[in-house]
């Protein structure tokens, strides 16, 4: 699954219809369940997890006029299913964790997988307080310094949070804020909340799993560019790009249209000529601009002697320069493929 990055103009909070991914990862499957069951106003049935893995759900939320529709992924934590859980990660920006408050070292251990796979998703983990406080985990299980190194290397923030409305209020908080500021900057969040404020005077019952790690074959290594290095050296190339921002790079391309790189990622989105045009504010191509365009590595390595490139650093820089002067004999039929779909109306007039 892909997700598109919406568009740079001025969000207008009234009219916004938000569609994003979330995850619900953890070893307490039946709060997971019943969680996803309270919470959606669409959900399939949970026999999906235990046949495929994963059960989705749709839940419609509204946070300051916004209305946000999140597709809940709730994933399946158990020994037998640790091999395919982070298949089903793809895609998705935000990942719920719920913790027990007996197994508080989970919360490394999905860190570290997760940021292994996804390291600019934003991770909420939930500590559900059963038959411990927040004070006595705070006091024993963080006071420790590898969980102090944790909290200060990965800008963690601590909240008590009273019910689900105000965990996906955080959500669409950051939804927002990515949108407004035009960053993907991961945030870390680790809330406490009581079981019968999460689930009220319901009787549910659940003894957390073990965590699970899954084969290391499966998890492919993904990481952020030296954006620092990066920046140097594409300011000293002769390019007519510009910055919208630190991280995010807008080349006009005279045939095409202007493409919008983010160099922490590489990820490139794409805005036709077709739309930069159009008048029409209804139009349903104009509002999904830009568009999401996949460049990827091939299977050659590469090589530099710039000292701190790596291959993620130089598909980057290979990216701003293709297209900065890109056109139809130049670039890679994949792109062409993509660029050509995208502008299928001005075919049709």
């Amino acid at each position: 699954m892909v997700v598109k990055l919406y568009s740079f103009n001025t969000l207008d909070s009234v009219h916004a219809n938000i569609k994003k991914k979330i995850c619900i990862l953890g070893g307490q499957e039946n709060y997971k369940d019943e969680f996803q069951k309270r919470m959606s106003s669409n959900c399939l049935p949970i026999e999906n997890k235990e046949n495929i893995g994963v059960n989705i759900s749709k839940i419609e939320y509204f946070h300051k006029s916004n209305k946000f529709e999140f597709l809940l992924w709730n994933i399946d934590c158990s020994q037998n299913r640790a091999f395919l859980r982070t298949t089903f990660y793809s895609g998705a920006n935000t990942l719920i964790i719920f913790i027990s408050d007996t197994k508080v070292g989970q919360i490394l251990q999905y860190f570290e997988e997760i940021h292994a796979v996804l390291p600019e998703a934003s991770l909420i983990f939930c500590i559900i307080l059963e038959g411990r406080t927040k004070k006595e985990i705070m006091n024993i299980d963080f006071n420790t310094e590898i969980y102090r190194n944790f909290v200060y290397e990965n800008y963690v923030e601590t909240f008590e949070i009273s019910d689900s409305n105000d965990l996906f209020d955080q959500i669409s908080a950051i939804y927002l804020k990515k949108i407004t500021n035009k960053e993907v900057e991961q945030e870390n969040i680790i809330n406490f909340i009581r079981i019968d404020s999460l689930f009220g005077h319901s009787v549910i019952t659940d003894d957390c799993n073990d965590y699970y790690e899954p084969e290391n074959e499966k998890i492919e290594q993904k990481q952020l560019a030296n954006t620092e290095l990066l920046n140097e050296f594409i300011q000293n190339l002769e390019l007519d790009i510009e910055y919208e921002s630190v991280n995010w790079i807008k080349i006009p391309n005279k045939q095409f249209g202007t493409f919008r790189i983010y160099i922490k990622n590489g990820n490139v989105y794409y805005t036709p000529k077709i739309c930069e045009k159009c008048k029409d504010e209804k139009c349903p191509k104009l509002k999904n601009a830009p568009y999401f365009i996949c460049i990827e590595a091939g299977e050659a390595s590469g090589w530099t002697n710039i000292k701190g490139f790596n291959l993620i650093e130089l598909l980057i820089l290979t990216k701003i320069i293709a297209l900065e002067g890109g056109n139809e004999n130049n670039l890679p039929d994949s792109v062409l493929v993509q660029i050509n779909n995208i502008n299928t109306c001005e075919k049709k007039k």
